[in-house]
């Protein structure tokens, strides 16, 4: 068996896809082309004329200190009605600077920034409650006009939040699950010991505690979870810091209206911090790193995650501990923090086993280095196709067998993680180039196998060399370019009876096998082999009953 390996240096990077769509990035790729995106359609712009995101960036900071500046002075020498209508003001741009930035920024997933802007309109009907209020000269707008939406308001932001760093961190969800976790648990004793003793002694009603206690319990476990993704998310850093610098402000502003002297010279105070966490949260999602923010790169392999009980235990007994420790003191027990914080809490717990247990069904069907299926997962999936076409279904079955050639020298001269490179690579590139709804496997080593429905012998030969073509294209690593090709073996079916995917498997490697054997130099790919065009059934395949195979597959 020949197999060929070459090693020469990069100079151009090739995006591998069906090659009617492989893109060259080179010295030329930097040329305008003069192209219009879809994108640019709609907004006039081409790219010569699309802004720099470093530029855009800057802007947005110096926009922003420029507006806390203007905000302060509003707040210091404004009376009740400028403070309450400036802060009005703040929500209500904070969520139109948003939806400029997912347009501005071409942000592909926007749920979580749908969200936000929700949660910010939700908290500007509670603000015109109280803007209202200050034009009647009310000093607190009715709890019914307030307290719903700033509830609202919190749990979108709580939810929105979720999205994000799931979105962002793939491979640690479950850690940032846990961060959050951690978040709400550690709200627990600044309730019970800071905020709860003051708005007590002032005569706080049972909906303001309520709220009040929402509010850290959300802010702080939104603060748990962004303090995980800040970890990894290096692109995405200026938008993290205005998310917390908004966090910051309005844990800020909470604490002193509650906990500190709101009359006077410090009235201002709690407004300010508002309104400036709402002006942090507009540039965050008006500053170019949410795009990197909103679509990380996702690894093709997440792990495993795992279930830490002793963590998990210790931030779910905070709780308890801390709303029942003035019952042990001989007061009653804080009922609000034993209420609210399980329904936070809990339900994240329930996502974190979820995800575990998805992972370890991912694992075990799945394998871990490329994130493509496994010979067990394909048996099945072949199974099931094989019982429908049997019983009637349109059109023929096909499999596909590469094998990598070269594979090994370069593993044994760059070492494993090359040939890590390398496989993760072709697993990318079979995906790209097979159809939607083609089951992409890796079997073992560097052996790939591709199941395709309703395939004919002209589909089943296309695929595959269009499979070979992609697979030869050189692969970027460590400043070097690795090449390797692919032997490709196809086989059809049509004869609508049950056998075992063993048999499909078998004719697949012969096939294979033949190409090996052929020309290198001219790479000619054999026209795919029907399987019941076969003289006899290879004698390693085994024999399934059509009856007992039907039963199997249906139970």
């Amino acid at each position: 068996m020949a197999v060929d390996a070459v090693v020469k240096p990069t100079r151009e990077v090739t995006l591998a896809g069906p090659p009617q769509q492989n893109l060259k990035i080179g010295r030329s790729a930097s040329k305008n082309t003069g192209v219009r995106r879809p994108g640019d359609l709609l907004t006039g712009r081409d790219e010569r004329s699309r802004p720099v995101p470093a530029r855009v960036g800057r802007t947005v900071s110096a926009g922003f200190a420029i507006l806390t500046v203007i905000f302060t002075l509003g707040y210091v020498y404004g009376g009740a009605v400028a403070r309450t209508g400036l802060m009005l003001l703040s929500g209500m741009a904070a969520a139109v600077a948003i939806a400029v930035g997912l347009r501005l920024h071409r942000v592909a997933d926007r749920r979580p920034w749908v969200l936000v802007i929700i949660a910010l309109l939700l908290l500007t009907v509670a603000n015109a409650g109280w803007f209202h209020g200050a034009l009647a000269g009310v000093p607190k707008p009715p709890d019914l006009l307030v307290v719903p939406p700033q509830l609202g308001g919190y749990v979108f932001m709580l939810a929105a939040s979720l999205l994000i760093v799931l979105r962002h961190a793939p491979r640690d969800a479950s850690g940032t699950i846990d961060a959050a976790v951690w978040g709400i648990a550690l709200a627990a004793p600044l309730w019970e010991f800071a905020f709860r003793p003051h708005m007590l002694g002032a005569g706080i009603g049972s909906a303001g505690l309520f709220l009040v206690l929402t509010q850290l319990l959300v802010l702080l476990g939104i603060c748990g979870a962004l303090l995980r993704v800040a970890r990894t998310s290096e692109a995405g850093r200026a938008c993290l810091n205005y998310l917390f610098a908004s966090l910051g402000c309005t844990i800020l502003g909470i604490a002193v209206v509650n906990m500190g002297p709101v009359t006077g010279e410090n009235a201002s105070l709690p407004a300010l911090c508002f309104a400036i966490g709402y002006l942090a949260l507009g540039a965050a999602g008006l500053h170019p790193s949410v795009k990197q923010l909103s679509e990380p790169a996702v690894n093709l392999a997440p792990p495993t995650p795992r279930l830490k009980l002793g963590f998990l235990g210790s931030a779910l007994l905070l709780i308890p501990v801390c709303g029942g420790v003035g019952q042990l003191l001989g007061q009653p027990a804080d009922g609000l923090l034993l209420t609210i914080a399980p329904l936070l809490s809990v339900p994240l717990v329930l996502v974190r086993i979820s995800r575990l247990k998805h992972a370890l069904i991912h694992q075990a069907t799945h394998d871990e280095l490329t994130g493509l299926v496994n010979r067990r997962h394909l048996f099945t999936e072949m199974q099931t196709a094989i019982a429908a076409h049997a019983g009637g279904a349109p059109g023929d079955l096909a499999l596909i067998y590469c094998d990598l050639n070269g594979f090994k020298p370069v593993n044994d001269e760059h070492g494993h993680e090359a040939g890590d490179a390398i496989l993760r690579t072709t697993a990318r590139r079979i995906t790209v180039a097979v159809r939607a709804g083609d089951v992409v496997a890796r079997i073992g080593g560097d052996e790939f196998l591709i199941f395709c429905v309703d395939a004919d012998d002209a589909t089943a030969r296309a695929l595959g060399d269009r499979i070979a073509r992609s697979i030869a294209e050189p692969v970027p690593w460590g400043g070097r370019e690795l090449v390797v090709t692919a032997a490709v073996g196809a086989v059809t079916r049509t004869e609508r009876r049950i056998v075992a995917p063993d048999e499909m498997l078998a004719a697949a490697d012969e096939r294979m096998y033949a190409d090996k054997r052929a020309s290198a130099q001219s790479r000619q790919h054999l026209r795919p082999e029907r399987v019941d065009e076969r003289p006899q059934v290879l004698p390693h395949v085994v024999q399934v009953d059509p009856v007992e195979a039907e039963s199997r597959i249906a139970s």
